[in-house]
């Protein structure tokens, strides 16, 4: 494969590349969620998301570093490459309408891609033998890196100017744990105490009524002014009842709001808030280290891609040489040139004659 080859080939499985992201469906409002989308897929509610194109998008993507590393192994001197990555991240760019997450992840695709051709043009000075192999995977594991913390920076940078997410995610979160929105939880454990309340003052008052009517029917033989006296003293004795009943209620309920399930849910509502405070970087770190993860499958990939086209008969160039060219070893030298044998390096008068 000559080097316009390399390249066109580098080119066209990163516009396949692109075509199959884009085909996948998969949104960077995922990215933005992340634990409402693992929720998502555990629970089998779907991410409208086609795992098939994002595998092969995944794969074209580690085509495409592979391709960029021979190139660059083959052409040391050549920058032309880095046209074609530019042309690439352009066209994300534009694919996306010049939004902030696509130009923030172009610029971190052509820094990982300039990475790389220094990287390699660097090592092959260092390195007497460099193998492919050991050069793609290390190179493009710190390549990758850089990617990723494109990536993970466009969704910080998201999420702090835009924080209708972290309400968002907590409602989810707040929805899953309690059943209820977490602006509602305060409130709703307010109406608990209070509906208690209302319920335990119309049981004394209720109670305080039957005394007064059982006490009434006791009175029929007594005279208007005898029957006066005594509900007046009664009335003064269910006051004081009355009022010590309901302070007692009251105390009960104070108690009870700080009983440990009513702190549990408060503490749980206070961790809820700091994380709501802290949620865009926290998901840049829980981004960061997911794309982490499948990095290191990934660079194993385009190790392996690289090593692949740089045996096989399509990815070997003219300048460098193949199997074929190799002399075997009854071939390395002119029969003429071959080692003499032993008579005829030994003069004939010193040879021992038997």
């Amino acid at each position: 494969m000559n080097k316009n080859n390399n390249l066109i080939t580098f080119i066209f499985s990163s516009v396949l590349f692109i075509f199959f992201i884009l085909q996948s469906k998969i949104s960077f409002d995922m990215l933005l969620s992340p634990m409402s989308a693992v929720l998502g897929t555990f629970t089998g509610a779907g991410l409208g998301m086609n795992w098939l194109f994002l595998i092969l998008a995944l794969l074209f993507f580690c085509i495409s570093f592979a391709l960029f590393i021979i190139y660059t192994y083959d052409n040391p001197g050549d920058n032309f490459i880095l046209i074609g990555s530019a042309t690439i991240s352009v066209i994300i760019i534009v694919i996306h309408s010049f939004s902030m997450p696509a130009i923030i992840f172009s610029i971190g695709l052509f820094i990982a891609y300039f990475y790389m051709l220094s990287s390699v043009k660097s090592g092959k000075k260092k390195v007497r033998s460099p193998t492919i192999f050991n050069t793609s995977l290390s190179i493009s594991s710190i390549a990758l890196t850089i990617v990723n913390l494109s990536i993970a920076l466009a969704v910080l940078l998201v999420l702090i100017n835009n924080p209708s997410y972290a309400d968002n995610e907590m409602s989810s979160m707040s929805s899953s744990m309690f059943g209820m929105d977490i602006s509602d939880i305060d409130s709703f454990q307010q109406q608990i105490l209070e509906q208690q309340k209302e319920a335990s003052y119309a049981q004394i008052e209720a109670i305080e009524t039957s005394v007064l009517y059982g006490i009434y029917d006791e009175t029929s033989g007594l005279t208007i002014s005898e029957k006066q006296k005594c509900f007046t003293a009664i009335n003064s004795s269910m006051e004081e009842i009355d009022r010590n009943a309901k302070a007692s209620i009251d105390f009960q309920l104070a108690m009870a709001s700080s009983d440990p399930k009513f702190s549990t849910i408060e503490s749980t509502l206070n961790l809820l808030n700091k994380f709501k405070t802290y949620y865009p970087h926290i998901t840049f770190l829980t981004v960061f280290m997911i794309l982490g993860m499948i990095k290191l499958f990934m660079r194993y990939i385009i190790a392996l891609v690289a090593r692949i086209l740089w045996v096989s008969p399509v990815g070997v160039p003219s300048s460098r040489p193949s199997s074929q060219q190799v002399p075997s070893s009854s071939q390395q030298a002119p029969e003429s040139q071959q080692m003499p044998s032993l008579s005829q390096q030994v003069p004939e008068s010193q040879r021992i004659s038997m």
